[in-house]
């Protein structure tokens, strides 16, 4: 048997070293790895297990406190391409060095840059460029040389809780800097197959592949889920469909992994194991079933290949070959043990892979597999072979998956679908046993009988057919939800694992396993409550947008505005930023959503929280918004039965704890400033303006209020006076006039604008009035989410998000 503690002390010592690494920003030079390197070598010779295991978790924890080094201190160069980040467009030219990857409606590609025009002059260029197609399909591929006309970004954190740091994601695949170009069409192919290679070819046969069963198969929903389940091809399929296979648990089918894998190989040694049994002589010359094993592995690295190298697809191939070879050469194998290898292998190859989402999963669900099934089994012993040991070994490896998996799902997305406990005995043989083999089957004859791979297609579809109306229809069932798992929790869960995987005394497993869920039930018990008895507001850093996060004393929440991108055609930002910040700040729900006004950055947000959790109300202006977005708004929140409050200067909201709101503009008639027709007013100076008073301390919150509006509220000889002014317009130079800040008189300002945004927000003249009045100013492009505390009496300012 393959001994366990070898192969799991340098896998857990180079994992606490790549997350201590990550997480701290420990990076090692390679000298102290190197004379770690030498203590192990010395270890071998002294006749002590201790000292062999001491230094050897001593030179993979130092392994992995070096590994991230490359990744995250890139060697300085003059010509890279980030020295040419600028908001001006640049020419660049260079050769695609990935697989270009497509959704339904976008795209993106990797090129290796080789030169920049700019100013009429050529200069040489070095570093990966990511490059991101707004709409469109492109029909580059690997090894093609290209130019194009982009300005050249460098990404950065926003400072948003829950943020998915995509700087970070960026730096482990090697990518120095980010373009962009609205279509294809603005990519100029300057020499195509300039580098051919093994991996171009293979690209190729995979489009070829895909190209042929879109025309086999013509309903779009059915070949798209066929693509992603036979050349890994996720980006045709409708993003709703997605999302159901996702609520029905099942979202796990469409990657290709170790099921789809296992499934194939099965068939493969059935399929030599028939045709070796034809003849009389192979028998007499090997073992067969090693033999036919081995066979496959040409076939796996191929289908691996061919599909675009998922880590989980690596994962299955390389479990698959250790096993082999371990039956090869007469030695036990452990499942447990070709696991840790896989691991092993695969982070060894590429360091950052580790703090992959989808690697991660992949190896926990079949981790818990693995942990659970055999001792289910053992206890089947009475049970015959057949149908019904079948169905319950499927049962029990399907819960063991799902449980694996459950805690770092609420972890990373605050949901999962229990779902796929019901779901997966019916799409996983539809899909798994029926259009994964059926469809791997046509795809060797596409190129010899195409008619013959049109039927295996055809029945492939009817499949996947039956299989999306059952997704949809299990779709409608309610996810799980939970909003507090924290890092915490992950070490103990996954302590717990490892406990039921590497202690042998059922005694011992008990009460180790006790202790961790003991701590994880007292450390949710003696949290503390985000509720204080105090007003906490919250400026949320989205970019060059807005959105504010009221909690009040008496646990209520509210919250204005949601951010959202400058043009409404962009990805769904509250499902990708502003929602998981809510989740991380622990709100589950909003009590009064406020829209101040419709413009895309102000409610870009809205509809997916609406969408995600419950909402007591809705406030907006008196004459409402305009635009896609508020009517898709608008939608959602009368489909969510939530009732809708319009309000006009001098309104007032009385709340719990000596909370009230006052209403300063708009006014409930129109103004001179603002035109008749509601889709061509001035929408900023129609923003609703706020003055929230907690017993001594104020807030006046303005919106995009600008100068005619000030003027506005000034006139009506409103009470103005605020302890803290949130300046209005993203600072810009139209608002905040002088004497509508000398009535204000505040002891502290907010601005919420983006890093380095077009508009040159908050402008000087902005900043540099309220510098002279000597007023404190935080800002979200400089300080990250900026959270505001007050006791009634003062305020604390802290800004616990500070970006890079």
């Amino acid at each position: 048997m393959l001994p366990e503690w070898p192969l799991l002390i340098p896998f857990l010592a180079l994992t606490a070293g790549l997350c201590t690494s990550d997480a701290f920003g420990i990076l090692l030079p390679f000298a102290p790895v190197a004379a770690s390197l030498c203590c192990l070598v010395l270890s071998c010779f002294i006749r002590s297990r201790l000292a062999l295991a001491s230094c050897t978790f001593v030179f993979f924890f130092a392994c992995g406190l070096h590994a991230l080094v490359p990744y995250n201190t890139p060697e300085p160069s003059s010509v890279a391409i980030r020295e040419h980040a600028s908001r001006s467009p640049v020419v660049v030219e260079g050769v695609i060095s990935d697989r270009p990857v497509a959704t339904a409606t976008a795209g993106s590609f990797v090129m290796r840059t080789e030169r920049v025009f700019r100013d009429g002059l050529s200069l040489p260029a070095s570093g990966n460029l990511m490059v991101r197609i707004v709409s469109g399909e492109t029909e580059l591929m690997r090894g093609d040389r290209v130019r194009l006309s982009t300005a050249i970004t460098i990404p950065h954190r926003l400072g948003l809780p829950g943020e998915f740091d995509y700087p970070r994601f960026l730096a482990f695949h090697e990518i120095a800097a980010v373009g962009r170009v609205a279509t294809p069409e603005e990519i100029v192919l300057i020499r195509g197959a300039e580098e051919d290679s093994l991996l171009r070819r293979i690209d190729q046969a995979s489009r070829r592949l895909g190209d042929f069963i879109r025309s086999s198969v013509t309903d779009s929903s059915v070949s798209s889920i066929l693509t992603a389940l036979l050349t890994g091809d996720q980006r045709r399929i409708p993003q709703p469909l997605a999302d159901a296979y996702t609520r029905a648990g099942v979202n796990h089918i469409l990657s290709i992994s170790g099921f789809h894998i296992g499934i194939i190989v099965l068939f493969m040694v059935q399929v030599f194991l028939w045709l070796a049994t034809r003849w009389e002589i192979p028998p007499l010359y090997c073992n067969l079933r090693r033999a036919v094993l081995l066979l496959t592995l040409p076939a796996m690295v191929a289908y691996l290949l061919l599909t675009g190298s998922a880590p989980a697809t690596a994962r299955a191939v390389v479990m698959l070959a250790v096993f082999a070879l371990a039956l090869h050469v007469e030695r036990e194998s452990d499942p447990l043990n070709a696991l840790l290898i896989a691991a092993m292998l695969l982070v060894t190859a590429h360091p950052p892979s580790v703090f992959d989402i989808s690697f991660q999963l992949s190896f926990l669900a079949l981790w818990g597999i693995v942990l659970a099934l055999p001792p289910v089994m053992a206890r089947l012993d009475g049970i015959k072979p057949g149908w019904l040991r079948a169905l319950i070994q499927f049962v029990a490896a399907s819960c063991a998956a799902c449980g694996a998996t459950a805690v770092p799902v609420l972890f990373t997305f605050h949901q999962a679908s229990l779902n796929g406990i019901v779901s997966n005995f019916l799409i996983v043989p539809l899909l798994g046993y029926g259009a994964v083999l059926g469809g791997f089957c046509a795809l060797p004859l596409v190129p010899v009988c195409a008619p013959a791979a049109d039927l295996l297609l055809w029945l492939a579809g009817k499949l996947v057919l039956l299989s999306n109306s059952l997704v949809l229809m299990f779709a409608k069932l309610p996810l799980l939800h939970f909003y507090g798992i924290t890092r915490l929790d992950m070490v103990l869960f996954l302590a717990c694992m490892s406990v039921m995987s590497f202690l042998h005394s059922v005694r011992v497993r008990l009460v180790a396993c006790s202790s961790l869920i003991f701590m994880a039930v007292t450390g949710h018990m003696l949290a503390p409550s985000p509720y204080d008895g105090r007003l906490h507001v919250t400026m949320l850093s989205v970019g060059q947008g807005e959105a504010l996060l009221i909690r009040f004393p008496d646990g209520g929440t509210m919250l204005m505005d949601g951010g959202g991108y400058l043009r409404d055609d962009g990805p769904d930002f509250g499902e990708r930023a502003l929602v998981p910040a809510l989740f991380k700040l622990g709100v589950t729900r909003i009590d009064r959503m406020v829209m101040s006004h419709s413009h895309p950055d102000h409610i870009g947000g809205l509809a997916a929280v609406v969408g995600t959790m419950p909402v007591g109300e809705f406030w907006e202006a008196v004459r409402g918004g305009a635009g896609a977005q508020y009517e898709r708004l608008r939608e959602i929140l009368a489909s969510r039965q939530v009732p809708l409050r319009r309000l006009a200067a001098g309104n007032e909201v009385t709340l719990p704890g000596h909370v009230s709101i006052q209403v300063l503009s708009p006014p409930a008639s129109l103004p001179s400033y603002t035109l008749q027709e509601p889709d061509d007013r001035d929408l900023n100076e129609d923003s609703l303006v706020l003055r929230l008073r907690y017993r001594a301390v104020s807030i006046l919150l303005t919106g995009d209020a600008g100068f005619a509006a000030e003027e506005g509220m000034l006139r009506s000889n409103a009470d103005l006076a605020a302890t803290v002014l949130k300046v209005g317009h993203h600072g810009s130079r139209f608002s905040t006039s002088e004497r509508f800040l000398n009535r204000v008189a505040p002891g502290l300002a907010l601005i919420s604008a983006g890093r380095n945004n077009t508009f040159g927000l908050p402008a000087p003249r902005t900043t540099e009035l309220l510098r002279k009045r000597g007023i404190p100013t935080y800002r979200t492009d400089r300080d990250g989410t900026i959270e505001l505390v007050s006791d009634g009496a003062g305020w604390q300012v802290a800004t616990p998000y500070r970006p890079d």
